[in-house]
């Protein structure tokens, strides 16, 4: 199927499946049009491949006709009006249904509803059991109301698209402040000029609960950055408004003291791929860096064991040698302090064995991550 066939069928998909605010008015149209031709059948109709669906009527009950046994979809495939003065005579309807039984039609004029992007969706038509024809005035009545019934559709339509792309961004809205509130680090939206366009609960917490602060949108970066980290911040940011990812471990004081913070900045875009501000995302990494220096404390020890074992080893060979020499003197069984120490001595030597330190290299080493 032609790529234009699908968009016109998608088209008229669109307009069926629309909720018509306008009913009131487009009947009022297809009786005027009734009127204004003198004929007593007068439709507003949509056409796809299939079907000629009928949505306001005057003079029929009919709801569709199957779109080979229509007038209209010779009205479809023109601009212009289009008039049979006498079905009878004319080689495209001659054969029709409609023409040769009930109710026998003899006169048909319709005028295509031709959209703003030009596809003909469907038509404003008139019917008579009566040859005859339009008067210019007549023809020119007709062609404007179908031009009227077009633009009341596409209002239509350009409401419920509105309403729906509002609905649309109200959800995407919701999921994206439900992200944005849901992590425990601090957020900031900023623009070009690094003023505050929005921010998440965690951010306003942190400044109030740290600095006293109440943020509030629209204030510059003075207002809300620590003075010993304003040139870092603002270095940052400059680098994310020229498309340029930063990612940073960085120390910052508060009345309570110093914290480490991992931080990014990156650039904020708008849906035509433009940079707009910059996002900054902030958090508390000082669990981690606790953990770390435990990590450290914890290698120091072990190193401290690993010299001191050497000094160790010597005399626990020389007991243990002057233990084996007593047993082979024939040294009484059954002394329990002789018993003790043997098995304390045994258990010394088994744990000085045993003991694996790990390597110096594999030791977390907080130098370099964070500045200090």
């Amino acid at each position: 199927m032609p790529a234009n066939a699908i968009q016109h069928f998608d088209t008229v998909n669109r307009f069926l499946k629309m909720d018509i605010r306008k009913e009131e008015e487009l009947q009022q149209i297809v009786e005027l049009a009734a009127n204004i031709c003198n004929a007593p059948i007068a439709l507003i109709t949509f056409m796809d491949d299939k079907t000629q669906h009928i949505k306001f009527k005057v003079g029929t009950d009919i709801s569709e006709v199957s779109y080979h046994d229509t007038f209209c979809q010779y009205t479809i495939a023109q601009k212009e009006l289009l008039i049979i003065p006498d079905a009878v005579k004319d080689e495209r309807v001659k054969n029709n249904p409609f023409v040769s039984q009930g109710p026998h039609v003899r006169f048909y004029a319709g005028s295509p509803l031709t959209t703003h992007d030009d596809e003909n969706i469907g038509t404003l038509c008139v019917y008579d059991m009566q040859a005859k024809t339009l008067t210019p005035t007549q023809e020119k009545m007709l062609h404007r109301l179908s031009r009227q019934v077009t633009r009341l559709l596409e209002f239509d339509m350009s409401l419920q698209l509105l309403k729906e792309q509002y609905e649309t961004s109200l959800i995407e809205q919701t999921k994206l402040r439900s992200f944005f509130e849901s992590t425990s680090s601090c957020h900031l939206l900023l623009d070009t000029k690094l003023r505050v366009i929005s921010f998440n609960s965690a951010m306003a917490a942190t400044l109030m609960n740290r600095y006293q602060l109440l943020i509030t949108d629209g204030m510059g970066v003075v207002d809300y950055v620590e003075p010993s980290f304003m040139e870092e911040f603002i270095l940052n940011c400059n680098r994310a408004l020229l498309g340029e990812p930063v990612s940073a471990e960085s120390i910052i004081n508060s009345p309570q003291g110093k914290v480490p913070w991992h931080l990014t900045y990156e650039p904020a875009f708008d849906s035509a791929g433009l940079i707009i501000g910059v996002t900054y995302s902030a958090t508390d990494i000082t669990q981690t860096v606790r953990h770390e220096k435990t990590v450290l404390e914890q290698g120091e020890s072990f190193r401290q064991i690993d010299r001191i074992l050497p000094e160790l080893s010597r005399p626990m060979e020389v007991i243990k040698s002057a233990m084996l020499e007593i047993k082979m003197q024939g040294y009484p069984e059954g002394v329990i302090e002789f018993e003790f120490l043997e098995k304390v001595c045994d258990e010394l030597w088994a744990k000085g064995a045993v003991i694996a330190l790990p390597e110096k290299e594999n030791v977390l080493d907080v130098d370099g991550i964070l500045k200090f």
